[in-house]
Order: structure tokens, then C-alpha cells, then sequence
């Protein structure tokens, strides 16, 4: 509402007051007292986008062929035969578009030489804003291909930037152990795994193939990806304790973070999952709308144009909206009742999960699987122990590498068996539909909807006791 409201900061400061005032005057009749405390976190939430706006907009830098010294300030991504490097200037970030080789590490020192281009002026190409992406992650520049980066000497004892470099480090001496101990494409598979799509060099045909069969989320961390995986490891070990799945699924969140290089994504889909898992674990039942609302609160309060322009922190909050409210329904379909209770839960959180993104995946990528329900209930379920395996395996090939290629023959072949089963179905006429739309008006009837039918049916259910 901010970005589309004519208001501003001052007028935000004159309402909150006024509604200060009715609250005092109105606190003894219960409903006016509602409408005012409904009221007054609006505009405040309101006056916080503004407050951080205005902030952010603040920062300019000088543009054009200006000569610059930064530090990197997040881990450089590859992408194909290029490398995007985020660096720190002028309190602000600036977005380099650089070669493949050489590799910059986190913490580097570089003087830049080349064309600073404003985001603001960059135009949108097929319905994507570009310009407006970059000043949203708060990059208030973009350079591509800069004429010369030089690395200069710097020592620092930041406590943050040695702390980065460690995780940085244990990622990087992984991923290359796998490299070394399995062929491709399953390398860049187990890679995905376990660092994300990002982190490895999945070939465009496999990621096409995993597009078409409605499980790209095993191997692109965006939070979706923790959401299911940690929810499927959950109910392996739930099997012998709610401890062992409360400890596991810690274990497993704090590997994810270590080996992912902490982005954001992954720590707040790992908190938000530790939240529920540690609800679990002392037999009470949260008020899963507060818990969820408090993560995303505290999250946004850090970057407030993230509910409006990260995919990642929607699909996260979704999909996990999706498994609280929408897949207890799902196990009570009487059709799934021959299913193997461990598979139902599976499917049934996987569907929910799902169901509640199907939104944002068909606006954002214009893809629908077909196929998805019965590739993720015959993938999923093998997707732990796949992970598993290929850590061991990885932190093995550190220690010795022949050790580490024995131990990745069993993972071999679980690799083996995902790849197999992806292809046939993306293989498959009727795997996906193209359904691409700019239109986003249909967006909140279909979540209305969902929340009429979760209702409904809680209606039905109080009804019946």
C-alpha cells in the first residue's frame, strides 16, 4: 500500500496522533478500540516504508566513468561465463557484472574502472524492471563489464568479515570435493542439493528438465526448498522421538546456513521451521498466524521492499503458511487413505506447499507442472538420505579423496535414480503448461478463496463435534 499511496511521512506522523487521541477517548467501547489498534499498525507500518524510503533515496552517488574503491560485501555469484559482485561505496551498494575469471572472494578490496549506471534509468525488458529489482536489494549502481579490477591490500579484523570468510570457506572446500568425487551431472546435482542452484553448474537442459517436473525446489535454496526438505526430514526422525526431530532438524538447519553461506532466505526459513519444530517438541501448539506474522515483521524490518519485490521471501512465507494451514486438510482426504502415512504427510505437505505458491510461480516464471504431485511423492521421500549421503561423502573427499569416492557410490546412485525420474516425466507431452500473465488482480481472489475454503471447512468441523 505504501508504494502505491499518495502519502507521506508527515501526514502518516498527523494520523498516528489523531489515532492515539480516538484510541484514549474510545478505549471503554471494545469495537472502536479494535478499529483504532487495527488503525494505528497500519499507518505505522506505513510510516516505517516511508521513514526507510526516504532514507534509502537518499543515498546518491555520482554516475558515469568514475573510478571507485569498495569492499565486497556479499559472496560474488556465478552466473555462466560471468560473475556479479556486490561492493560497498558511499554507504551504499553498487552491483559489478564482471568476468569469470578472476575469482573474487568476500572481503576483497577492489578499485573499479568503469561506467556507473543509475538503476532508475534502466529500462524494463519483458515485464521485468530490472532497475527497480537493484534498488529494492538497496544497489544504488550497476557496472558491467568494467574496463580494469585491481584487488589492493587490505587487512581488516572485522569480526563479522573473518566470521563470513570462515562460512565462506567450509562452502567453497565442499563444493570442491564434490566436484572431485563424482562425475557430471551429478556433481552439480548433490551440489545443488546441498549449496543451492546458485552455488553449483547445473546444465540449462536439467534445469529445464527439473522446471518441467515441478521439483525445482530441491535445488534452488529460496527457502521453499528448506521448507520441504527440513518438514520431510522431520517426519523421518519423528519416527523414533520428537527430540531426535527437533535435534536433526537443528542439525540440519545449521548445515544448510554453514554450507549456503548464511543467506537470508535460508536463516529465516530455518528459523521459522526451528520455531515450529521446537513447538512440537514440548507437545504444545503455537498460534502458527502470530509466528509466522512475528518472522516476517522482524524480517522486513530490516528491508521493508521485500513483500513487495522478493520472490524468495514470499515463496518462503507461503509455502510455509501452506503446510501449517492447508496440509492438515489434505490428510483428512479420505482418497489418500491407502497411502503409507510417512508418504501421505509427504505428499500432503508438498501439495499444500504448493498450492500455496502456485500464484507467484505462474506471475513470476509463467510455468505449471501437471506433473508435480506424482514427481515430488516418488522424489521427495529419498531427498534426506540423497543429502545426507552426499555430505558425508563431501566432508570425506576433504578429509581423503578416495574416501570420499567410495562413500558417493551409494549416493550415486540415489543421484541417479532423481535424474532418471525428473527426465522421464519432463519428457512426458502433458508435463507443463505455459501460463504466463501480467495481470495480478486474480492474485488475492485465489488466496481469498483458500482462506473461505480453510475456514469452511473448520466451520464444518465445529459443527459436527
Amino acid at each position: 500500500m505504501a508504494s502505491w499511496t499518495p502519502l507521506d511521512l508527515w501526514w502518516c506522523a498527523g494520523i498516528i496522533s489523531g489515532l492515539i487521541i480516538g484510541l484514549i477517548l474510545f478505549w471503554p467501547d471494545q469495537l472502536w478500540r479494535w478499529v483504532f489498534f487495527c488503525l494505528l499498525g497500519l499507518f505505522l507500518g506505513l510510516s516505517y516504508y516511508y521513514l526507510y524510503d526516504n532514507i534509502q533515496n537518499r543515498k546518491i552517488i555520482e554516475y558515469g566513468n568514475t573510478p571507485i574503491i569498495g569492499m565486497v560485501v556479499e559472496r560474488p555469484e556465478i552466473d555462466g561465463a560471468k560473475q556479479k559482485i556486490v561492493v560497498s561505496y558511499q554507504k551504499t551498494k553498487i552491483l559489478v557484472q564482471a568476468g569469470r575469471y578472476p575469482e573474487y572472494k568476500y572481503g576483497d578490496v577492489l578499485e573499479i574502472k568503469g561506467i556507473i549506471q543509475n538503476p532508475a534509468e534502466i529500462e524494463p525488458f519483458d515485464n521485468f524492471d530490472y532497475g527497480k529489482y537493484l534498488l529494492h536489494k538497496n544497489i544504488r549502481g550497476l557496472i558491467q563489464s568494467p574496463e580494469t579490477i585491481i584487488v589492493t591490500p587490505a587487512k581488516s579484523n572485522n569480526i563479522k568479515i573473518l566470521f563470513y570468510k570462515g562460512i565462506y570457506w567450509v562452502g567453497d572446500k565442499f563444493q570442491t570435493s564434490l566436484n572431485k568425487i563424482l562425475p557430471e551431472p551429478y556433481a552439480a546435482l548433490q551440489s545443488g542439493l546441498i549449496l543451492g542452484n546458485k552455488a553449483s553448474q547445473i546444465s540449462d537442459s536439467l534445469n529445464s528438465a527439473f522446471n518441467r517436473a515441478g521439483v525445482t525446489h530441491i535445488i534452488a535454496v529460496s527457502g521453499y526448498n528448506v521448507t520441504v526438505i527440513i518438514s520431510a526430514l522431520a517426519i523421518i526422525l519423528a519416527t523414533f522421538s520428537r527430540r531426535w526431530a527437533f535435534w536433526g532438524s537443528l542439525i540440519a538447519v545449521l548445515i544448510f546456513i554453514i554450507l549456503t553461506g548464511a543467506t537470508a532466505s535460508v536463516v529465516r526459513a530455518g528459523v521459522l521451521a526451528m520455531l515450529v519444530a521446537y513447538g512440537k517438541t514440548l507437545g504444545r501448539r503455537p498460534y502458527y498466524p502470530v509466528l509466522i506474522l512475528f518472522v516476517a515483521v522482524t524480517m522486513l524490518l530490516f528491508n521493508p521492499y521485500a513483500l513487495k519485490s522478493d520472490i524468495s521471501f514470499q515463496l518462503s512465507f507461503l509455502a510455509f503458511a501452506g503446510l501449517i494451514f492447508i496440509a492438515p486438510k489434505f490428510e483428512e482426504i479420505k482418497l489418500l487413505k491407502f497411502i503409507p502415512v510417512k508418504f501421505r504427510q509427504i505428499f500432503s505437505e508438498t501439495m499444500s506447499a504448493q498450492i500455496s505458491v502456485l500464484p507467484i510461480l505462474i506471475y513470476n516464471f509463467g510455468l505449471i507442472s501437471i506433473v508435480a504431485p506424482l514427481a515430488n511423492i516418488l522424489i521427495l521421500p529419498i531427498i534426506p538420505a540423497s543429502m545426507l549421503l552426499g555430505f558425508i561423502a563431501g566432508l570425506a573427499g576433504i578429509i581423503w579423496l578416495e574416501l570420499g569416492r567410495i562413500v558417493s557410490l551409494v549416493a550415486w546412485v540415489l543421484l541417479k535414480y532423481i535424474i532418471v525420474a525428473v527426465e522421464f516425466f519432463s519428457r512426458l507431452n502433458f508435463a507443463a503448461i505455459s501460463f504466463k500473465t501480467t495481470e495480478w488482480f486474480w492474485i488475492p481472489i485465489y488466496y481469498i478463496l483458500i482462506l473461505i475454503l480453510i475456514y469452511s471447512h473448520k466451520d464444518q468441523d465445529r459443527k459436527s463435534l
